[in-house]
């Protein structure tokens, strides 16, 4: 460990600052004519034996349970095919049955898509799709997205199900 200039000249100056304390210390305190004799006393502490220690004593509060090895679990609540997100529009393509995008839910099922704001809900075919926004959950059709909202509404809290 290499050591700077500046931190060996401290040391130095530590080690001789307490050299001379230590004698000055040493010189006053040996010639003192005026010290008195102290005396020490002691005293004798008796043996704890086993027998006087009491037992332990549960002072309040139930009894402490024994471990049984197992913990209570929390599962979630089952909800089945749906999940909860977002949802904006897009012209994914003319096509005569409603048709949307989402990327959760199996390709080719028919979704239900409500609006957790009005309570509206629509029907849709889950069909392919490249373009898919970030935080966007599902991509509806424009005239599927008219029935749930208007469009200068987007993107709308729902839920899907299928």
């Amino acid at each position: 460990m290499a050591l700077s200039i500046y931190e060996r000249r401290r040391i130095a100056v530590l080690a001789t600052v307490s050299l001379l304390a230590i004698v000055i210390v040493r010189t006053s305190s040996g010639n003192s004519s005026d010290a008195t004799p102290t005396t020490v006393t002691t005293t004798t502490v008796p043996p704890v034996i086993e027998q006087d220690i009491p037992e332990s004593v549960i002072l309040g509060g139930p009894a402490p349970l024994a471990p049984t090895g197992s913990a209570v679990i929390a599962y979630p609540a089952d909800t089945g095919n749906s999940i909860d997100g977002r949802a904006s529009f897009s012209n994914l393509g003319y096509t005569q049955t409603p048709i949307c995008y989402s990327i959760e839910a199996p390709i080719g099922v028919d979704l239900t898509i409500t609006n957790v704001n009005n309570g509206r809900s629509v029907k849709c075919t889950n069909v392919y799709s490249l373009l898919v926004p970030a935080g966007i959950t599902v991509i509806l059709h424009t005239t599927v997205f008219t029935r749930l909202a208007d469009l200068i509404d987007a993107p709308i809290p729902v839920k899907i199900s299928w």
